[in-house]
């Protein structure tokens, strides 16, 4: 792993977030020109091509799969343990952190641990959302108009996406709203993100060995959803219909 001597590993500042954020993107740029792209597009995968060909009449075409390990050549060998030196570079970050670090030790590679983390920490869309929602009522109530708790909350509510219908039906049906707060209501939302993208991950990948157990069930390999693909709040009025759309 490449690491100056001179630079230590910017410590992780929950209360600080964006600052940290910044700071460990320049340290691991520094670190290693490959390691940004190994943070946004994950682990570097040895693959090899299988030529188009016919099975039972029907034809198969080229496409591309992980190479078995007799097959990686020494180079690619390099390039697969990098994303487990940016793995230890990210818990060397959260080692004052324990709570932090034990969120992020399960994962296995470091995309995962930075999504993880921006999710702690930054929220998803919908926290985003509730936090611009939060900031316009207190504008209004500056000026003079002002709204009961549970009449915000079920307003904030009414803007969630439509394949959170569920939940948010749950919610309304089983919390006391005018009790309830936003930070409260988000907080909810943020763990149930978490949960369907850890689910969205396992099934994915699962899919994913299934698929390479045959040639012919290779030449279409679903991608793991991402996080800000699972939920995304949108700005539309409570009548308008809204739409989960990937975040580019």
């Amino acid at each position: 792993m490449q690491k100056s001597n001179s630079i230590k590993i910017p410590a992780f500042d929950k209360e600080n977030y964006n600052i940290w954020k910044r700071k460990i993107l320049l340290f691991i740029k520094a670190a290693n020109p490959l390691y940004p792209g190994i943070l946004k597009n994950g682990p570097f995968i040895p693959r090899k091509e299988i030529e188009a060909t016919t099975l039972n009449g029907e034809v198969i075409p080229a496409h591309w799969v992980p190479k078995d390990p007799s097959e990686i050549l020494e180079p690619e060998k390099e390039k697969m343990v990098l994303d487990d030196h940016l793995q230890l570079i990210l818990l060397d970050s959260l080692t004052l952190d324990k709570a932090m670090c034990g969120s992020v030790i399960s994962c296995t590679s470091a995309k995962e641990m930075w999504i993880r983390l921006a999710l702690l920490c930054e929220g998803s869309e919908e926290v985003k959302g509730n936090q611009r929602f939060s900031k316009l009522f207190t504008e209004l109530q500056i000026q003079g108009k002002y709204y009961d708790r549970k009449e915000l909350n079920v307003k904030f509510l009414l803007t969630l996406p439509d394949h959170l219908e569920d939940k948010t039906t749950a919610i309304r049906e089983g919390k006391d709203l005018n009790n309830i707060t936003f930070e409260t209501l988000y907080g909810i939302l943020k763990s149930y993100e978490l949960e369907l993208f850890q689910k969205r991950a396992i099934q994915s990948g699962t899919r994913k060995k299934m698929a390479n157990m045959s040639s012919a069930l290779v030449a279409h390999v679903p991608r793991i959803t991402q996080p800000s693909e699972v939920l995304q709040i949108t700005q539309s009025t409570p009548a308008q219909s809204t739409q989960c759309q990937p975040i580019q």
